[in-house]
């Protein structure tokens, strides 16, 4: 009888232990990581187009790779952690969801900077020049005595690239009209450089000569098709710029090169940028990020666009009519988010618009996407087999005009391209200079494609508005009406910090809300936004952008874990003080990617990641 009470109780008791093993809640079953407590835990969890950020929080907490819970209050968060859970007091500092980079050149920023502080190393492929000059005469005159004495100098094949002045990021220069009006012919420069490849660049504009085809076509295994650079040998100088260093010096060594884009991106989440969107153009890239990638050392997120079928490629119609649907493919951290098209046209002049302006100023507009055009026929043919595209550069309304057309014509004559298919697919254009104009809004918005704006460009097309004209200034990134006219738009811009000094990232956040340019102007007043739509722009909407919104963007239980711990609070702080904010703490799938060493200390770790010297420009604008 004894022995049968004793067995009863064991029983008792295991069946009572079983019931109280279902009542743990399951967020204790393994304990979080880190609790970041005491804190205002902005959410960015409202999606919709309003001044709501979302839920406001006091902590979150960390589990692997994941938010583990978000709590309205400590205590609700605080009772999860176990014995070695790291408790970080916020001390009411603001956390916000990691910064989305819409359209951001990380790799070839990391990769100029190694080139300028290496430039021995890379003369065996390239030796690099700068001329000036008051008139079309003086230009040519140094020109020509320059590339007499490179070729006297080099050895057969080594490249000359020569930079002639640009007046700036807005292109007014005399070297972009130099190339623009053909002052030096294609003939001119084979006679000058027979052997060498010469590349003339003042940015929008390049020219290369015909030992520069021969070198491309040796590298690529074919010369730049007629929408990269025409018979005269003028193109757009990006195209070469961001391609032959990088495919040539670094052919046998990839292993370094992923060292420096890996340091570019860390240096990047020192500003807050978690994950970012862009073009690859140089294949040595992707070899190099996904040696990254197979390793588990992406330090930030990449949705690359694919360029491949474009660059040097004679006919990308039939790349992109064997490639089929790919977005989306790769993992967490490294995916192809959509075919890139690069650029539909080029800077001011050189853009694809409907604007007026002197003949003189028309006849150097580029609309490289234009009806008929081999790159026209790529655009389409990639649209029809499934692919998601990208238009990585369009500054010019008639280029996005030219877009839409194609997929219209695309719902017309595919099978199962139905208006939500379209939509579904989320197609994009970046960059926002001179369009949309109001007309085109509804039509964006009925296709839905996502806008990517870069607001410094109040800068590079101020100038622009005096040929073109003053009622054009709400052309200049309309950002506000776009966003009442129902479109998506995210956020982007190309701050640079590779030395390990520069601007912070929410200083390019300034003119979205001044629409201010470095001289003070006020460009298209009523296009201004408030920061919190602005921070939707920089997370959650960004997330829509890249097709990931399920994973980041937002700080919510069961998403990958990308915050911000700020300095200050961005959502109040004054508008002066906006451009002073950078993250003190960086975490991206819950691993800390930065930790600077003045938060450091004040939570007893030791200092993760680069110390980026941070210097206040107000604007942050290039």
């Amino acid at each position: 009888m004894q022995k049968q009470i004793g067995l009863w109780t064991i029983w008792c008791l295991l069946l009572s232990s079983l019931v109280r093993a279902q009542e743990v809640p399951p967020e204790v079953l393994a304990y979080p990581e880190a609790i970041l407590y005491n804190g205002k835990i902005v959410t960015m969890d409202d999606r919709a187009y309003n001044r709501s950020p979302g839920t406001i929080a006091q902590a979150v907490a960390i589990r692997g790779d994941r938010i583990l819970t978000v709590g309205k209050k400590d205590a609700d968060v605080l009772k999860l952690a176990g014995p070695s859970t790291l408790r970080i007091d916020l001390k009411g500092r603001t956390v916000v969801p990691g910064t989305v980079n819409a359209h951001t050149h990380i790799h070839n920023h990391a990769f100029n900077y190694w080139v300028s502080r290496n430039p021995q190393a890379i003369e065996e492929v390239m030796r690099s020049f700068r001329i000036d000059g008051r008139d079309f005469r003086e230009l040519r005159r140094k020109l020509d005595v320059l590339l007499k004495e490179h070729v006297q100098n080099s050895r057969r094949g080594q490249w000359a690239s020569i930079s002639l002045p640009t007046g700036g990021s807005a292109g007014t220069g005399i070297g972009v009209r130099f190339l623009q009006e053909r002052q030096i012919t294609i003939k001119e420069l084979d006679q000058l450089a027979p052997d060498n490849p010469v590349l003339l660049s003042a940015h929008p504009a390049g020219m290369i000569n015909s030992a520069a085809k021969r070198a491309l076509a040796e590298l690529y295994g074919s010369e730049p098709d007629e929408e990269v650079v025409d018979d005269s040998g003028f193109g757009d100088d990006t195209e070469f710029n961001r391609t032959i260093i990088v495919d040539s010096f670094f052919r046998d060594k990839v292993d370094q090169l992923a060292e420096i884009l890996k340091d570019g991106m860390e240096k990047q989440a020192a500003l807050g940028t978690t994950a970012f969107a862009s073009h690859i153009m140089g294949l040595r890239f992707l070899d190099a990020i996904m040696k990254l990638y197979r390793g588990d050392q992406m330090p930030i997120r990449f949705g690359y666009t694919h360029y491949f079928g474009f660059q040097n490629n004679p006919d990308p119609a039939s790349f992109y009519l064997r490639l089929g649907d790919l977005a989306g493919l790769g993992n967490d951290y490294f995916w192809q988010s959509a075919v890139g098209l690069s650029s539909v046209d080029s800077g001011p002049p050189m853009m694809c618009t409907t604007m007026e302006a002197p003949a003189e100023v028309k006849k150097r507009e580029w609309c490289r996407n234009a009806p008929g055009t081999a790159f026209s026929k790529a655009i389409y043919t990639a649209i029809a087999n499934r692919e998601r595209v990208a238009i990585g550069h369009s500054y010019g309304d008639k280029a996005v005009d030219y877009f839409m057309d194609q997929l219209e014509q695309a719902m017309r004559e595919e099978p199962g391209f139905t208006l939500d298919y379209i939509r579904s697919r989320r197609f994009t254009t970046d960059h926002m200079g001179f369009y949309p104009r109001k007309d085109q809004i509804p039509r964006l918005k009925n296709l839905g494609i996502i806008l990517s704006a870069r607001a410094d460009y109040v800068n590079r097309s101020f100038p622009w508005l005096e040929v073109y004209g003053m009622q054009y200034a709400n052309r200049v990134v309309p950002v506000k009406s776009v966003l009442d006219g129902g479109v998506k738009v995210v956020f982007e811009s190309e701050v640079r910090v590779e030395s390990g000094s520069g601007p912070t990232l929410f200083s390019y956040f300034v003119p979205f809300l001044t629409r201010k340019n470095r001289e003070g102007q006020v460009v298209a007043p009523d296009e201004a936004i408030d920061r919190v739509i602005l921070m939707k722009m920089a997370t959650t909407w960004g997330s829509e952008y890249l097709m990931k919104e399920k994973l980041f963007g937002s700080l919510e239980k069961g998403k990958l874990a990308d915050l911000l711990v700020l300095n200050k609070d961005y959502f109040t702080v004054p508008l002066q003080e906006i451009a002073d904010i950078y993250p003190l703490m960086t975490v991206v799938g819950g691993k800390t990617i930065v930790l600077r060493d003045e938060f450091a200390k004040e939570i007893g770790q030791k200092p993760v990641g680069p110390q980026l010297k941070f210097r206040s420009e107000g604007s942050g604008q290039e």
